[in-house]
């Protein structure tokens, strides 16, 4: 007999529990009743938020996994701590670049030579010697427009 599940109007957490955790099977004197499959095995530890409850659907090829939230107690929470504006002083990205590389690292760095650029992009070295100012003047600045 084919596992049946009959659709009623019902809250949000009462139809995922019949959908989820139950199932129908048939007995021999021709009625049905619900079993309920459930794990009882959890990787989360015992005070984890939420409380988590596995279940297989009917035709045993889906694991549904249902989880709500734990409500936390006022109690047990701590605020959320904000710097003072008056002392706190932004940093901007050069302020934290400068902090992280040293003032020798910067001045000493010549940067990688031609022959190690064309290496890294897979070009000619040509491509990363300066243009002279002969080609510079010839360049069209205002191209006319295609029509």
């Amino acid at each position: 007999m084919a596992v049946t599940l009959r659709r009623t109007v019902l809250s949000s957490t009462m139809w995922m529990h019949l959908a989820a955790f139950s199932r129908q099977t048939p007995v021999q004197s021709g009625t049905a009743h619900y079993t309920r499959h459930k794990s009882t095995y959890s990787v989360l530890p015992e005070d984890y938020n939420c409380k988590v409850e596995l279940a297989l659907t009917s035709d045993k090829r889906t694991i549904v996994c249902h989880h709500p939230s734990v409500e936390i107690p006022y109690e047990h929470t701590q605020p959320i701590p904000r710097p003072d504006p008056v002392d706190n002083k932004e940093e901007t990205h050069d302020q934290v670049l400068k902090s992280r590389l040293k003032v020798k690292e910067l001045k000493n760095s010549t940067g990688p030579t031609y022959e190690e650029l064309s290496k890294m992009f897979y070009t000619t070295k040509h491509r990363w010697y300066p243009v002279g100012q002969y080609h510079r003047r010839r360049k069209k600045v205002n191209p006319p427009k295609e029509r």
